[in-house]
């Protein structure tokens, strides 16, 4: 049976993939082995940049006949994504599992063991062996709020800026020694906290240009449809290295050889140096490793416990809940300010991150008429009801739980792109139809998808004409909309999630509609 951190991906990065049939034996064996961790020479990093498109209204931004505000481009969002090569993947992730072990240990006997709730397994209390995700931390919050409606409310929530990019060194090895029970950090662990805040990386762009025209596919061998084998093959764009199967950029030695010069990484690591540089000190740790998540929430141990320490006294009772750097507290107006000068200090005094003011913001609700909570965000010690509570993807006026509308945009568009892709190659002179390979939209866009099951293939020496696989179709949107439906329908008393989905189904339609008349009129 395969140990729980030995995965083996095959995403394209520096060195050929590992695969679980050659290479578990000895990758579980160099692993575990601390004498080699201490020794290993990681790769750098890949780096990559995921941005996201923002479409939001301004706060004085006019209804359209439909009454909604109008939408304006805002700053798209950037994320900075680290990937590490499949050997340093493994080593990270089998330290993880050492690391998350002892935090949930650590956090074992402890009053605010349940406040910290991203990247951990909280089980849920009515099925046994299924784990709380998002919807159900969001529900929480918002039952919390239904639980308290008979008193004046405030809803502060804040956001981290960089969250991975400033955390602090000094307090990362601190905790890191607190979690593990010891004075000094292990060789190994060491080895991997000086590699995590000293990284290297590489920036995928650069790398593709370096080496498409040798990039390293695999295909199956001469009429073996059974056996594999590695060849080297150009790639013009990036975008066809998915459909190109491109399992590495180049080899190990091969990248050191000929590509080193494209290494870039922070220097000098000493601080002293670095201030009579005229540098500030080195923060943070790469996201997108697999033990960055874990390190988060080593790292908030400290100010998890100080701000549960002032929630859950009886004088107060307010409530707090972390969702790694997305942080709510919902306590009594009359303490509102206490609340907000605490989450100031505590985070940008003694964890030295600083809160992101656009995403900090403050909601009070009240009982009004027919029993009904009201309110909405303050701005300037003024309540505006335009704009209501958001948490962890879902909008809350103080009655109803809702989807956010941000959500559908990004499927819409989604939706959209595809179709256009699915035009682009219907036009094609090697395609013989017009299709749009309209079974892989339903299955991704509407409904028909949406039921999560286990894959059965093709299999002619089955009894059936089909094979059980180990393999799910996770299902989509609409999956995670009827689920959070389910999860908010004792808040909502109704279906106030599953009807915000009643349009997918004519709009998809429409533009199945106007893709084929453009096939039409290019064909």
């Amino acid at each position: 049976m395969q140990t729980e951190w030995l995965k083996f991906k095959k995403y394209p990065h520096i060195g050929k993939p590992l695969t679980s049939t050659k290479d578990s034996v000895w990758v579980e064996n160099y692993v575990t082995d601390p004498e080699k961790i201490i020794n290993h020479k990681f790769t750098p990093l890949l780096h990559r940049v995921i941005t996201q498109r923002k479409f939001r209204p301004d706060e004085s931004a006019a209804k359209n006949a439909s009454g909604k505000r109008i939408r304006v481009a805002k700053e798209p969002k950037k994320r900075h994504i680290y990937y590490p090569s499949h050997l340093d993947s493994i080593i990270y992730s089998y330290y993880n599992n050492v690391l998350t072990k002892a935090y949930e240990e650590y956090l074992h006997d402890k009053e605010y063991s349940s406040v910290a709730v991203a990247y951990r397994k909280i089980p849920k209390s009515d099925v046994a062996d299924r784990n709380k995700c998002n919807i159900e931390f969001a529900a929480d919050a918002f039952q919390f709020i239904m639980n308290n409606r008979h008193r004046k409310l405030s809803v502060i929530i804040a956001d981290i800026t960089s969250f991975f990019d400033n955390l602090d060194h000094r307090i990362l090895h601190k905790q890191w020694k607190m979690v593990m029970g010891v004075e000094d950090l292990p060789l190994d662990h060491y080895r991997i906290y000086k590699n995590l805040v000293d990284y290297k990386y590489v920036n995928e762009y650069d790398l593709f240009n370096r080496f498409k025209h040798k990039l390293i596919v695999e295909r199956y061998k001469p009429n073996d449809t059974s056996r594999k084998e590695l060849k080297r093959k150009h790639v013009s764009k990036s975008f066809n290295m998915r459909h190109e199967n491109v399992v590495a950029y180049c080899y190990a030695n091969e990248f050191f050889r000929e590509a080193s010069d494209l290494i870039r990484v922070d220097k000098p690591y000493n601080s002293v140096i670095r201030r009579e540089q005229g540098k500030s000190d080195k923060k943070g740790i790469p996201q997108g490793t697999p033990i960055s998540a874990t390190l988060a929430n080593i790292y908030m141990l400290d100010f998890d416990a100080r701000i549960y320490d002032e929630v859950s006294n009886p004088s107060k009772n307010a409530y707090y809940q972390r969702y790694s750097d997305d942080i709510i507290i919902v306590c009594d107006q009359k303490d509102e300010e206490f609340f907000y000068n605490l989450l100031q200090t505590e985070i940008e005094q003694k964890a030295y991150l600083e809160i992101q003011a656009s995403k900090t913001n403050i909601y009070r609700y009240e009982l009004g008429k027919n029993d009904n909570l009201i309110g909405g965000i303050v701005k300037d010690d003024v309540i505006h009801t335009n704009k209501q509570l958001e948490y962890l993807g879902f909008a809350f006026d103080g009655n109803k739980v809702r989807a956010k509308t941000s959500g559908f945009s990004k499927f819409y568009r989604n939706m959209k792109r595809s179709f256009r892709r699915g035009v682009h190659f219907a036009k094609k002179a090697h395609i013989p139809s017009n299709s749009l390979f309209e079974g892989r939209l339903y299955k991704r866009f509407t409904h028909v998808g949406a039921r999560r099951r286990l894959k059965w293939v093709a299999d002619v020496d089955s009894p059936t004409g089909y094979r059980r696989t180990t393999m799910y179709d996770w299902g989509n949107f609409i999956s995670y909309l009827n689920k959070a439906n389910a999860v908010m329908m004792d808040i909502n008393q109704g279906d106030n999630i599953a009807k915000q989905s009643r349009k997918v189904w004519n709009k998809f339609h429409k533009l199945k509609k106007k893709a084929y008349k453009k096939i039409a009129m290019r064909k």
